[in-house]
């Protein structure tokens, strides 16, 4: 129980986030920042601008950003970084204050190197060499770490996932490395996802084969997961098809185009569940609608189901000694030894020693099945002419299918409703189930605009619960229809599509719309749309490939309170969006995507911070802010050529930055300083702590005083 009414203060909180989501009504919009490339997740932003990683807790509405030295961070990972000073650098996950990158070197012969330190301690806590980056993901959280890629081939010429894993206790990587040959599906987020849940690793696919069966009735979801702790065969889990039916395959044909998968954890049981978005031609229907689902994970009881698992023995070591750095608090602490050490690297001995153990190393494989997939009875289908075509190397499945619940089906627009959007027009397109409310980023012109411009727009289609359902002859409560279609409208209220902001007229439009028009779609920085949402929030980028993008920040918390953010209520007539050139002119200094302020030629003067003399910050409650450190580092200074791609000019000793679309391509050379074993050239470090860039751009809006009571869909 919370002190002083956080409870209700909280409750209060969800349920207004939930009203702003479900009727596309935002309460923060704002310009955060430039960006090459980023990541994020759960608040959490990580950016990459030049050769710098900007990272900035959006949630709780942090007024400062950790900065980490891209060529010191390699620096520091790699001790033969001078022979493999150029290649690609890609932020892949963030989670529990730890951040995961990966190092590509451009020479063919060099290795690919993934990279995971703690942001707040500096440690660099695993530095290992990759024998493939095919498809690569990481996730982790303050305890383990696993990765993956699709690279190994299978006896049948497909390729198949493998996972790592490692333990940060141990420093050391687990000896089983885990084999996935029935998890179909290669494009994570479409027809693959991999999530870190309650200690446990879930891997789920919605493909049931690597060909096409061309005789088959019934499509499955398919689940394992294993403990973090323990990737063993023992202890791995994997679904039954009897309890995970995902769809008939006479319910209609699907554009595979729009289909999203994901694992989302339940607000109110706190239970892991599958949500998937299909657009379908249902049972052979002119028009395409697509739905999202929303499916529990069913996994077997144990054989035994005595066996209790906290009485297995622990594989992890007992190292007492070893304290993984907290990560309740975002404020860096003192300089700590952060030697390369103090990580695991795959060295030259250690690979020649795993290459002399690889025989063994096979023999103890973990794979998640020795047999083939689950084998259909023939008894079990369908006793119709088509089952004389089948033949020994055909796999079908069938079961019959259950009803399909109205509370786990939602329908969207089926087209019958304008306008409507095609998957190039829709950016970002997402589910909240808390609210039961898809919302999708759609790029949606003005209809008298004859150009076309890029208006982005928010677009919302939620559902209500309705009265309950009583019977008319017995005034009991009665269950929905057994007809799906007939029990959607019986039990929810749907109310029409809607989007914000509010539609324009061009002959006599409204300055204060025209300027969200203006904060979404920035005119400098249109095109190239990419985007991510989570559970409170949503952020994408905007702009040229031959640029930095411009990254968007859209918040329906009503906590989250960005400094300098304007009022919505309280904009003068002449309102200062006017200068739109604002985003132009903080992007076209010598920095690509540098403000004024402690922001100058890509550095930061300590004496600038609002919390230099160590006060509290406003977002970081309870978390008292040291001094800057002074990185002004005349010897390590990038300047960019902004006239062309890929052109950059360094100081005689400095890193080399080339700028390419997703990615940093930097050049480390040898520089004057000499980094100590704590990563620090005398007073300069390769992490430190900045005001955030959203500051000094100064470009936002805050809706939380000026919330309608009444709102409509509204069509234009």
């Amino acid at each position: 129980m919370k002190n002083g009414g956080g409870n209700a203060r909280a409750l209060r909180i969800a349920a207004k986030r939930r009203d702003a989501i479900a009727t596309a009504y935002p309460f923060t919009v704002a310009t955060i920042g430039f960006c090459d490339a980023y990541i994020y997740r759960r608040g959490i932003l990580c950016y990459t601008l030049d050769d710098r990683i900007r990272i900035l807790d959006l949630h709780r509405s942090a007024q400062e950003e950790f900065v980490v030295s891209i060529p010191g961070l390699l620096t520091q990972a790699l001790s033969d970084i001078s022979e493999n000073n150029r290649g690609h650098f890609t932020c892949l996950y963030y989670s529990d204050g730890i951040l995961s990158c990966l190092y590509d070197a451009s020479d063919e012969d060099s290795p690919a190197w993934m990279i995971a330190f703690h942001i707040k301690s500096k440690r660099i806590l695993v530095t290992h060499e990759l024998e493939s980056t095919d498809k690569i993901f990481v996730r982790h959280n303050s305890q383990y770490l696993y990765y993956g890629t699709h690279s190994e081939l299978g006896t049948d010429g497909y390729k198949k996932w493998v996972i790592y894993g490692y333990e940060y206790k141990t420093r050391k990587w687990f000896d089983h490395k885990i084999h996935l040959p029935d998890m179909v599906g290669s494009e994570i987020g479409s027809t693959i996802c991999f999530e870190l849940y309650r200690n446990s690793f879930y891997a789920l696919s919605n493909q049931t084969s690597f060909e096409v069966e061309e005789i088959d009735w019934t499509s499955f979801y398919h689940c394992i997961r294993f403990p973090l702790s323990s990737p063993c065969t023992d202890l791995l889990e994997k679904t039954v098809n009897k309890s995970m039916w995902r769809r008939q395959h006479q319910e209609g044909p699907i554009d595979d185009r729009w289909t999203s998968l994901s694992l989302d954890e339940d607000e109110s049981t706190g239970e892991l569940r599958i949500v998937e978005a299909r657009k379908e031609w249902y049972l052979g229907c002119s028009k395409s609608q697509r739905t999202y689902y929303t499916t529990d994970i069913v996994f077997p009881p144990p054989k035994n189901e005595t066996d209790d698992l906290s009485t297995l023995p622990d594989t992890s070591s007992q190292d007492e000694n070893f304290v993984l750095p907290t990560t309740s608090s975002w404020v860096p602490a003192a300089s700590e030894p952060s030697t390369s050490a103090q990580a695991s690297s795959s060295t030259a001995t250690s690979t020649a020693t795993a290459s002399s153990s690889s025989t063994a190393a096979t023999a103890s494989t973990v794979e998640t099945a020795t047999s083939e997939p689950d084998q259909q009875d023939i008894s079990e289908l369908p006793n119709i002419p088509l089952l004389r075509l089948l033949r020994k190397d055909d796999h079908p499945h069938h079961i019959n299918a259950p009803n399909r619940l109205p509370e786990r089906t939602h329908p969207g627009n089926d087209g019958s409703t304008k306008p409507t959007h095609t998957l190039a027009k829709s950016r970002i397109r997402t589910y909240f189930t808390s609210c039961s409310t898809h919302l999708d980023l759609v790029d949606d012109p003005h209809p008298n605009d004859w150009q076309g411009k890029q208006r982005l727009r928010l677009r919302a289609g939620t559902r209500k619960l309705g009265p309950v359902l009583l019977d008319p002859v017995t005034n009991l409560i009665r269950a929905p229809n057994p007809d799906l279609n007939i029990a959607l409208e019986e039990m929810y209220r749907v109310p029409p599509i809607s989007y914000w902001p509010k539609a324009q007229n061009l002959l006599d439009a409204d300055e204060h719309i025209d300027a969200i028009y203006k904060l979404l779609n920035p005119p400098s920085h249109l095109g190239n749309v990419e985007g991510t949402a989570d559970e409170r929030s949503l952020v994408y980028v905007t702009g040229g490939s031959d640029q930095p993008k411009a990254l968007i920040f859209v918040g329906f918390d009503p906590s989250i309170n960005l400094a300098g953010v304007k009022q919505w209520s309280g904009l003068p007539k002449q309102h200062p969006m006017k200068q739109t050139d604002g985003l132009s002119k903080v992007s076209s200094k010598k920095q690509k995507g540098v403000g004024e302020g402690p922001h100058i030629d890509g550095r930061a003067s300590g004496y600038d911070s609002p919390s230099a003399s160590g006060e509290w910050v406003e977002g970081m409650e309870g978390q008292q802010v040291g001094e800057y450190v002074d990185v002004e580092e005349a010897h390590r200074t990038v300047s960019i050529d902004v006239k062309g791609k890929g052109k950059a000019v360094a100081s005689p000793s400095g890193p080399t930055v080339h700028v390419t679309s997703g990615y940093s391509t930097i050049d480390v050379s040898e520089s004057d300083a000499a980094y100590d074993g704590r990563g620090v050239a005398g007073r300069r470090s390769w992490v430190w702590r900045e005001g955030a860039m959203y500051r000094d751009i100064g470009l936002g809006l805050n809706f939380g005083m000026d919330r309608p009571k009444e709102r409509s869909g509204e069509m234009v």
